[in-house]
């Protein structure tokens, strides 16, 4: 039998639904205009810019071609700052989802105090990065931080952390990993929530132990959630800046070793003024980030399967 609603929308007339279109355009109009103004248009100014030498003031600007690709591409900084990015992506993907997941599992169950263990997980992502980075240089200080006053309590070797080339990038993928773990956790932790109980249930009754539903079952079933996490956590890493840049002092250092794509691609900007160069370098970055995510939707067909 048909539906109340589809005999409602059966009966208005043509005109009637072009004015909700029209309606609905209006509403739309001012979210889109941001969008364009924000979004669109700065990515279609910095892809113009890559092919020209830009003077700030517009003075002597003059065609480029493809130099600005191919010195970016000559610059051996620009391959330091390409291997810490995929380094710190490399440290954070696999951390992140891992850490959600084993996160969601434990904390999808009812408890008195899951809710509780929620808010206190997912709290550190609603923070300011900047506000809470100042705080995370306090305890990553080598003489009186509170990391390396725990690990000399447990027996464990201190280190220099933000002022060692060695552990630089690990501690800041240690402080993304605080900050931003909650969203991801939460998303999983939705995912749990939508799965049908009936069929762990019905593994259950068959003698399947709590391991083999979790990964015969339970993991298969959130595969098309924990894609959604892989691709935003990979171009996620991939942009990171602002906890580079308070944690680093805004230098990418020591030694480089915490200068990425992004953190190099600002450098370039806004304290040398080489806007064409950036802009070629943030091309050749959205090349990257482009090219993982068709490589990690192409990999998904072996791997994701969806109810």
């Amino acid at each position: 039998m048909e539906s109340l609603a589809a005999r409602v929308r059966s009966a208005r007339t043509p005109r009637a639904r072009q004015k909700d279109g029209w309606r609905a355009a209006v509403f739309l109009a001012p979210a889109l205009l941001l969008l364009i103004l924000f979004v669109y248009a700065p990515a279609l100014l910095a892809l113009g810019l890559g092919f020209f030498h830009y003077h700030l003031l517009g003075i002597g600007t003059t065609w480029a071609g493809l130099t600005n690709f191919r010195s970016a591409l000559r610059y051996s900084l620009f391959w330091t700052a390409l291997r810490n990015t995929l380094l710190y992506a490399l440290i954070m993907v696999p951390v992140t989802l891992i850490g959600a997941l084993l996160l969601a599992q434990l904390l999808c169950g009812p408890g008195k105090y899951v809710g509780f263990l929620r808010t206190l997980i997912l709290l550190p992502y609603i923070t300011p990065v900047i506000a809470t980075a100042i705080g995370w240089l306090w305890i990553f200080n080598p003489q009186y931080g509170l990391l390396n006053s725990l690990m000399s309590w447990l027996g464990l070797p201190v280190h220099q952390w933000m002022q060692s080339p060695t552990w630089a990038l690990p501690a800041v993928a240690m402080y993304t990993l605080w900050h931003g773990l909650g969203f991801d956790m939460i998303i999983a932790l939705a995912a749990l929530a939508s799965l049908p109980k009936s069929v762990s249930e019905a593994a259950q009754i068959d003698g399947a132990g709590p391991a083999t539903i979790f990964f015969r079952v339970t993991l298969p079933l959130l595969t098309p959630t924990l894609f959604f996490l892989l691709v935003i956590t990979t171009i996620g890493s991939l942009q990171a800046f602002s906890q580079i840049y308070a944690l680093s002092g805004g230098q990418g250092g020591p030694e480089y070793a915490t200068t990425t794509l992004i953190f190099l691609i600002y450098q370039t900007a806004f304290q040398y003024y080489h806007f064409s160069y950036a802009a070629a370098m943030a091309v050749l970055l959205v090349l990257l980030i482009l090219g993982l995510t068709l490589f990690q939707n192409w990999l998904s067909k072996r791997w994701v399967f969806y109810q």
